[in-house]
């Protein structure tokens, strides 16, 4: 992904595990907990792209775009305005000045 403006990275996802925490009634509780922050911008998927993951198990994910980096993958899990998301998969670009699209799944029980 090569024509993706650095200015365009403008906001801000929080990047995390989740954490299993017993409360005084003794019930497992998971809990996000962060252990960084990742600058990301929106990606728009094609007319194309989208008929053509209709009906499969990535239908309801969404994708961003964050500077390449090899920190990510799919155990990591990104909080993006509150909803927590699991990595799907990443279309990674090894340039030096790539760009890696990250396709996130919201994740169940992860608050």
């Amino acid at each position: 992904m090569k024509k993706y403006a650095v200015s365009r990275l403008n906001k801000v996802a929080e990047i995390g595990k989740t954490v299993n925490h017993k409360t005084g009634a003794g019930i497992n509780v998971s809990t996000f907990e962060p252990t960084g922050t990742l600058f990301y911008g929106s990606y728009n998927r094609t007319v194309t792209q989208t008929y053509q993951i209709t009906g499969t198990d990535v239908e309801d994910t969404i994708a961003i775009v964050v500077r390449h980096t090899d920190t990510l993958n799919d155990s990591i899990l990104v909080r993006l305005d509150g909803i927590v998301y699991a990595i799907q998969s990443i279309a990674y670009d090894d340039d030096i000045h790539g760009f890696d699209v990250v396709t996130l799944k919201k994740e169940k029980g992860a608050h």
